[in-house]
Order: structure tokens, then sequence, then C-alpha cells
């Protein structure tokens, strides 16, 4: 149990930690672990509304539209504490910096979810064996959090640097329907997990590309700029 524990925090922080080296200016250690505070914030609020609606009997829960729905709502409460909470303050000062305090949302919101698995695991099943499981869930689960986190903060970035709304909500949508499609082949295709993988390492690709595109081609410091909060 002491393991899951560990491997229910530390997986998912090899995916932030890795992405969080590519920052050519890292955040401090303080607001990332606030960040990832927050995030487990949005987990909670996220299965408490989630919670709400399938107890009111608003849809089924299996199906793609409740795959649809909890995917959007999961995405947003990622988001908001960070808009609300992070993006105001002074220490957000590059464009860049929008997808790591994301992506630190994102690792919050992953290491709840494996919590909730393990607890969820020990108490229907007793002392079984859920380490296999985490480290599935590492390759899939935790790196779609946050990776769906990551496009967040590159279409906010976008909304910070341009003025346009639409890539953030472009940006948005896009995050809720990777997530849409990854909880809908995992749960509902046989051998989903080996079909998700090639999505996800290609999303994986790209989100590597967005940062390298925020710290070259957008170096403006969002200081001289005006945050949309």
């Amino acid at each position: 149990m002491i393991l899951s524990f560990l491997l229910s925090f530390f997986l998912p922080l090899i995916w932030f930690y890795y992405f969080y080296k590519k920052d050519c200016h890292p955040e401090p250690i303080f607001y990332l672990m606030f960040a990832f505070f927050l995030g487990i914030v949005g987990a909670f609020l996220s299965y408490f509304v989630e919670g709400i609606l399938i107890n009111y009997g608003f849809f089924d829960s299996k199906s793609a539209l409740g795959f649809l729905i909890f995917s959007f709502i999961e995405e947003f409460f990622k988001f908001l504490p960070i808009f609300l909470l992070i993006f105001p303050l002074k220490v957000f000062d590059e464009p860049v910096d929008a997808m790591i305090y994301m992506m630190a949302s994102g690792f919050g919101f992953a290491f709840i979810e494996n919590l909730g698995y393990i607890l969820k695991t020990y108490l229907e099943h007793g002392d079984l064996d859920t380490n296999l499981v985490l480290i599935l869930r590492f390759l899939s689960p935790n790196l779609l959090h946050i990776l769906a986190s990551a496009i967040i903060g590159f279409g906010y970035a976008y909304l910070i640097n341009t003025r346009r709304l639409f890539p953030f909500i472009f940006a948005f949508i896009a995050s809720t329907i990777l997530h849409f499609i990854h909880n809908f082949i995992i749960i509902s295709l046989y051998g989903g997990f080996l079909l998700i993988l090639p999505i996800l390492w290609t999303i994986f690709t790209i989100v590597l590309s967005e940062i390298h595109l925020l710290e070259t081609k957008h170096e403006r410091r969002i200081s001289t700029l005006k945050p949309y909060v």
C-alpha cells in the first residue's frame, strides 16, 4: 500500500519533471507546488460536479455523451483554479509559463486519480497489488492529464500574446476531445490501451514543439501585457 501511494505520486511526477526541464527559465518551486495543489482541488471539484450529474441521472456516465461531458468538466476544473490564482501573479511572466503551470495542475489531478484508484481497489479487493496498473496508468491516463493541460496552457499563452480568443477556445476544445478519445477508447474498446498509446505519443511530440515555439518565437515578458483575469 505504501509503495502504491509513492508510485501514485512519483510516476506522474516523471512526466511533469521532463516537461519542466524544457523551460529555459524554471518557475519557483513554491508556485509549482501551489499549482500542483490547485490541480488536486480541481480534481475534487470535478468529482463533486460529476457526482451530482450522475446522481440526478442527467445522462449515462458510460455513454459517449457522458465521456465527453466528464472530459470537459475535468479540463475546466484543471484550468479554473490556475486561471484565478496563478495567472494574475507576477511570477507568471512568460508565455511558456502557462503551459508549465497547467501541467503542474495536471500532475496534481493525475496524482489524485491514482490515489483514488488504489484506495478503491484496496476497499473492494483487499491487499491486491496495484503497482502494475499504476505503471500502466503512468503510460496512459497520467500522461493524458499532463498533455491535455499543456494544450490548454498553450492556447492561453497565445491569448495573452495575440489578444485572440479563438486559439484558446480551439485549444480547450482540442484538450477536451483528446481526453474524450482517451477515455472512450480505454473503457469501451477491446485492446484500447494499445490503441491509445500512438495517439498520446503523437500529442507528446506536438507538446514538445509547442514549448519550443513559445520559448523561441514568443519571448515577450507577460509583465508588459495584461493577462485575461
